[in-house]
């Protein structure tokens, strides 16, 4: 998947992930979207997913700590604009 996400960033001004059907998934998945947001972030490309994280992905956000610091711009990319 990494090797997928890089490429992807490299060949495409802009990249939509689809989450919405990952149902086992662990904190390496999360670290590895979290990674491509910020490597895009950081070119000036647009990563978004093309849903608000589902219900299993917002648990595992919590569990591991990703929602703690409440970064606004994590929150915005997990969750398209809804509040959690």
């Amino acid at each position: 998947m990494r090797t997928t996400m890089l490429e992807a960033l490299q060949a495409h001004d802009a990249v939509e992930l689809d989450a919405s059907q990952v149902e086992d998934a662990d904190l390496s998945f999360l670290q590895l979207v979290e990674a491509a947001r910020k490597l895009a972030a950081a070119e000036g490309k647009p990563l978004a997913l093309t849903a608000p994280a589902n219900p299993f992905l917002a648990a595992l956000l919590e569990r591991a700590g990703f929602l703690a610091d409440g970064d606004p711009s994590a929150r915005a990319f997990w969750f398209k604009g809804d509040v959690r």
